[in-house]
């Protein structure tokens, strides 16, 4: 193996971005909801995405760019305005909030990198996770001595002359959902064509204006976020060995807590529109099941990674592993489940778990696929008919892998976002990474940027994993085209 060429970084400015109109804003704390909790713990989230210009110099860069992302990233604030806030956890309060004071900014870096925009940007199996690492803003957390405070965002723009520009975004995942991240953004991007115009005009962008009012979120008998909390708490003496009232200080400890291995690289796959139609049609041919692209998605990842497990074994006999229990965990938008439903604007986490186990054979077998769609639909209309009243939404499996679920594959994303729809005056992004995959070991899925129906699918192992993965993949859609021909087909 070639060694890597080094990539240098250059940083250019550092960019403190406050609302526009920061003084007429009220200063605000929002509590955090069972939703959010959870997610305390996790790796905040980071993504990237690829613009291709290949014309762009620095000088075209830094004076008619520059200036009109950070003008509409403060229009954006100015509606976004407790983003700019910090998740703090000072010593009088129970419980760490969200809180907005004047004179907070987002700070927005601007580099430039030597790497190779085109090869970062591209779908080969030869990048490693690691490259892209220069390219994430880092969470400037401010400590004290009785606590720290998280800021919600952090930004990088990082220029590749000649080649194209990078965004970049650090969130803990506290601070909000998938839903959450992708309203800012495209808020930010529509905003990036209004030039000097101070305020929303099209419909589109009124739809985007979010709702931060988190009483809106019952908890009716207050035992989901008690009870998170508390084993929280725990869950963080026992790790880092600190007494309650240390706690406090978790919070730099934790995003810390994660790194990137050295040997990983990062691939990509596509389900084409029409890939999914045969899936749909497969499936149909076998099962009453009702087939959305989300629940075809997961359910032929899963497949996916049960046979890739197969690929991976040198063993002829593998009986053993058949039997072993395959689970994954997705996740199910919770806006529209709860009583009284949520608005489709609500800015933060409101999600639950939709997790899936069965034994590895059966998704192996010929019927895998069928198998993988009945279990995702009937957990999917479990959600539904309970009406999220009395159901625990709180990913206690995500975080608490403490039941009978056992090990798991996280599969996140969804086909809603409209990632690759982000426009800043570029067209679309070449390619789109959520980064940090390669630190959750998550899979990610999104529309793709062929449009037509597709779907793009991220994953970050080492280079074993990804062949036995890429292997069972391509392998299940060559089943679809010998079933069009007329031989039986299993995938």
């Amino acid at each position: 193996m070639k060694m890597k060429k080094m990539i240098n970084t250059k940083q250019l400015e550092v960019i403190k971005v406050a609302p526009l109109n920061s003084k007429s804003i009220s200063e605000i704390s929002l509590p955090l909801t069972y939703f959010d909790t959870p997610f305390l713990l996790g790796s905040p989230t980071e993504m990237l995405f690829f613009y291709s210009l290949p014309n762009i110099e620095i000088t075209l860069f830094m004076n008619s760019l520059l200036p009109k992302l950070k003008h509409s990233l403060s229009l954006t604030l100015q509606h976004y305005y407790p983003l700019v806030g910090n998740l703090v956890w000072p010593p009088q309060s129970n419980q760490p909030f969200i809180k907005y004071a004047h004179g907070d900014t987002v700070t927005l870096l601007v580099a430039e990198s030597t790497a190779n925009f085109d090869h970062l940007s591209s779908k080969t199996y030869t990048r490693y996770a690691n490259d892209f690492q220069h390219l994430l803003p880092q969470l400037a957390v401010q400590s004290t001595n009785s606590s720290n405070a998280v800021p919600l965002v952090a930004l990088q723009i990082t220029l590749f002359r000649n080649s194209g520009i990078c965004i970049g975004l650090t969130q803990p995942h506290a601070a909000g959902d998938g839903r959450s991240v992708a309203m800012f953004l495209k808020s930010w991007s529509l905003n990036s064509h209004l030039e000097t115009i101070t305020t929303y005009l099209s419909n589109e962008q009124s739809l985007l204006i979010p709702f931060f009012d988190r009483t809106v979120v019952k908890d009716v008998s207050i035992r989901f976020q008690e009870a998170y909390f508390q084993q929280l708490v725990e869950f963080i003496r026992s790790k880092y060995s600190m007494s309650e009232h240390d706690c406090k200080n978790w919070l730099l400890a934790s995003m810390e807590d994660l790194k990137v291995p050295a040997d990983h690289i990062a691939a990509s796959f596509e389900l084409t529109g029409a890939d999914i139609s045969r899936l749909r049609k497969w499936v149909s041919s076998r099962s009453s099941a009702r087939t959305s692209r989300f629940v075809l998605v997961c359910a032929y990842i899963w497949v996916c990674l049960a046979k890739a497990t197969k690929f991976k074994t040198t063993r002829d006999d593998d009986r053993e592993g058949l039997m072993k229990t395959s689970s994954v965990l997705s996740f199910g938008d919770y806006r529209t489940r709860l009583d009284p439903p949520l608005p489709p604007t609500y800015f933060g986490n409101c999600v639950g778990e939709i997790v899936v186990s069965t034994k590895r054979g059966d998704l192996v077998g010929e019927n895998g696929l069928v198998v993988a769609v009945n279990l995702i639909v009937k957990e999917i209309r479990g959600l539904d008919n309970a009406l999220v009243r009395d159901v625990d939404p709180g990913l206690a499996h995500f975080l608490f892998p403490n039941g009978d679920v056992g090990e798991f594959d996280v599969i996140a994303g969804s086909t809603q976002f409209g990632f690759y729809e982000l426009d800043f005056g570029w067209e679309r992004p070449k390619k789109v990474e959520l980064a940090s995959i390669a630190k959750t070991r998550a899979i990610f899925f999104a529309d793709s940027r062929n449009g037509n129906d597709g779907v793009e699918i991220s994953l970050v192992r080492c280079k074993d994993e990804i062949d036995a993965f890429g292997l069972s993949f391509v392998n299940g859609l060559n089943g679809l085209s010998d079933m069009n021909q007329g031989r039986n087909s299993r995938i």
